[in-house]
C-alpha cells in the first residue's frame, strides 16, 4: 500500500487511532482531512495539527454524509 502523496479522509480523527494517523500522515506528503462530531475537539486538533483539514460531520447520520460529498 502506498502511503505517500495521497488525499486521506479519516473519520473520528480527533482522538485515538484516528488522531495518531492524522498526526503522522502529513509528514509523508499526504493531504489529510479529518471529520468529527465535536467542533471544540476539531478546533483543538487543528491547532495541534495545522497541516490537517477539519470538517465537522457525524458520519452516523446519512444526511450529513450526503452533505459532506
Amino acid at each position: 500500500m502506498n502511503l505517500q502523496n495521497n488525499t486521506i479522509l479519516i473519520t473520528g480523527g480527533t482522538s485515538g487511532f484516528g488522531y495518531e494517523f492524522a498526526s503522522r500522515l502529513p509528514a509523508l506528503g499526504n493531504t489529510v482531512i479529518i471529520t468529527g462530531r465535536n467542533a471544540e475537539k476539531l478546533k483543538v486538533t487543528k491547532q495541534r495539527l495545522p497541516a490537517v483539514h477539519t470538517i465537522q460531520s457525524d458520519v452516523s447520520k446519512p444526511g450529513e454524509i450526503v452533505n459532506f460529498i
